[in-house]
């Protein structure tokens, strides 16, 4: 049965219709506790790593030194005014204990809670429910002016009425089991990540099925623009600071991450860490956060003292966009970073309130579709769970994910397996971004021109094809349509395999799927990557490097083979 795909603001009624019982808001209204249960658990977790005086003098001497060396870098507008006065503080204190060597750690210790409890500050977020309440009405209703704003002939055609136009933003996949689970136990959701505007897409897919606001983490540089801290300040955002890499700070996260997931605290990762520059879908996760809500389930567990305990599942999501507003940069970047483009000074087109409205202005009045698709959610190990939360091995049969916290029938806590269980999970993620990422029109059509024209110049390398002269970048439509024809038969066998996801156009006649996909790919691009030439008829691809990023939506599925 196909997914329902409705374009309401509320498409699933509230789990939780008392905002005073949302994880999120107990989490804010108890953030002082927070913070303080953060700074000890900290402490003890460092000092049980170095124990000894000369030990944790190291660790401070190395984060002053690497603190310092921030701060004689580029200085954010969201960094504390008194940094360098902190750190010279901290860098006096730590010589004068060093000088005493007393043989006891009171004074590094003293050193440290003051360090953890700075960074817990700064990490730790808030909520406001009346800025939620604004940001639920605003959404959807700049997602109903683009839906208004981008009637297609095309596509009534094909659905035959007006009301499949209010398709277009589609909510597929397991939605009922996440909202089924999220009143049994804490949610993580891991979504696909590729455009800066994901955090609103899947704020919005969350809000849409009737689930409480996640906690999610933000990169402190967002909150130097004004518009996006605005909202990220009351909406649950915790910073992130990608460059503190001392080993104080990331603890301090680390411990902050588990503390709000074993509070029943639904959050949002993205484990990719960051965009995906070459439209590809993820191939390596980040294992930190992901590690976090594997500590936050052995805490639960523990707590239980054998009895009941709350259980974490994760759910993963795939983004799919029938245009990815930075595109071009994106690409460029990837190429670049792979070493075969010219060197290329990319500037941060959106670090500004006023260049973020620009972009979402641009977004939200183009001729947009996009789906979101949620997966089977797992629980912590990767194992698949039924609709109770119960884990299930390979077979089928339910398992108790209790031994895997065990060394001879005693819970332990072994850190080189934990890394291996995170491991574990981040494949089963990876294999389900695989399975529900969606073949949307626009993507079956760049993947079929891009390999038609790749075939016709096979003693070309790459870039030499992404560089050909525009006379030799045309395809006649029979010809492009055949290819299309072959590789939308291909997907299907695919999707009835459970390898991979059709969007509901792409289930269309092959024509209507071309032209569709031609008419939506890349719309908003000042330049689009295809276009019909009106006098030859012939399709023209105008800018090979963008035909590429959407073309590698769907690599990694071996349809290279099945490409007219």
């Amino acid at each position: 049965m196909k997914e329902e795909q409705k374009n309401t603001s509320k498409i699933f009624p509230d789990i939780e219709p008392d905002y005073n019982e949302w994880p999120i808001v107990k989490i804010s209204r108890a953030r002082k506790k927070i913070i303080d249960e953060v700074v000890e658990s900290t402490l003890q977790a460092i000092i049980k790593k170095h124990p000894t005086e000369s030990d944790l003098q190291e660790v401070l001497a190395k984060a002053v030194y690497l603190e310092k060396a921030r701060i004689s870098g580029r200085v954010w507008s969201t960094d504390p005014k008194d940094d360098t006065e902190f750190w010279n503080s901290i860098k006096s204190k730590l010589v004068k204990a060093d000088q005493q060597n007393n043989k006891n750690i009171d004074d590094e210790a003293a050193l440290l809670r003051e360090i953890i409890y700075r960074y817990a500050e700064e990490i730790s977020g808030h909520f406001d429910i009346r800025t939620y309440r604004f940001a639920q009405r605003l959404v959807p209703f700049v997602f109903n002016r683009l839906l208004n704003s981008t009637r297609s002939k095309e596509f009534i055609r094909l659905f035959g009425n007006e009301k499949g136009l209010l398709k277009r933003i589609n909510l597929v996949g397991e939605t009922e089991q996440v909202r089924t689970l999220a009143k049994k136990g804490t949610i993580i959701m891991v979504p696909t990540h590729v455009s800066n505007i994901d955090s609103i897409t899947v704020g919005w897919a969350i809000s849409a099925s009737g689930l409480p606001p996640f906690l999610y983490g933000a990169g402190l540089n967002l909150f130097s623009v004004k518009l996006l801290a605005f909202f990220m300040k009351r909406l649950g955002a915790y910073k992130l600071d990608r460059r503190k890499k001392n080993s104080i700070y990331l603890e301090a996260l680390k411990q902050y991450s588990t503390n709000v997931i074993s509070k029943d605290g639904h959050s949002l990762f993205f484990p990719g860490g960051t965009r995906s520059r070459s439209g590809e879908l993820e191939s390596n996760l980040k294992l930190g956060l992901l590690g976090t809500a594997l500590e936050a389930q052995r805490l639960n567990v523990l707590q239980a003292n054998g009895g009941d305990y709350k259980k974490i599942f994760v759910a993963p999501v795939t983004l799919n966009y029938s245009f990815v507003l930075e595109a071009p940069e994106l690409i460029d970047e990837h190429l670049r970073n792979v070493g075969k483009e010219r060197y290329f000074i990319q500037a941060d087109k959106y670090s500004s309130s006023y260049k973020i409205l620009k972009l979402l202005a641009k977004f939200f009045t183009a001729s947009a579709d996009f789906t979101i698709a949620f997966g089977k959610c797992m629980d912590i190990f990767g194992n698949e769970v039924n609709e109770d939360g119960e884990s299930m091995d390979n077979t089928g049969r339910k398992i108790d994910i209790t031994d895997y916290f065990k060394s001879d029938g005693v819970l332990s806590n072994d850190t080189q397996r934990d890394s291996e269980y995170a491991r574990m999970l981040s494949e089963k993620i990876l294999d389900a971004f695989r399975k529900n990422n969606v073949a949307m029109a626009g993507h079956i059509v760049a993947f079929a021109a891009f390999h038609y024209l790749q075939n016709k110049h096979q003693n070309s390398d790459l870039y030499s094809v992404l560089r050909m002269p525009e006379e030799f970048r045309r395809i006649p439509q029979a010809d492009l349509l055949h290819s299309v024809t072959l590789l939308q038969q291909e997907i299907l066998k695919l999707e009835k395999k459970g390898k991979i996801r059709l969007g509901p156009i792409s289930h269309g006649p092959p024509l209507q799927v071309m032209n569709y996909g031609i008419k939506t790919l890349g719309i908003y691009h000042t330049v689009r990557p295809l276009l019909i030439d009106k006098k030859s008829g012939e399709i023209k691809c105008t800018d090979m490097k963008l035909l590429l990023f959407y073309h590698n939506h769907l690599v990694g599925y071996g349809l290279e083979n099945h490409v007219g």
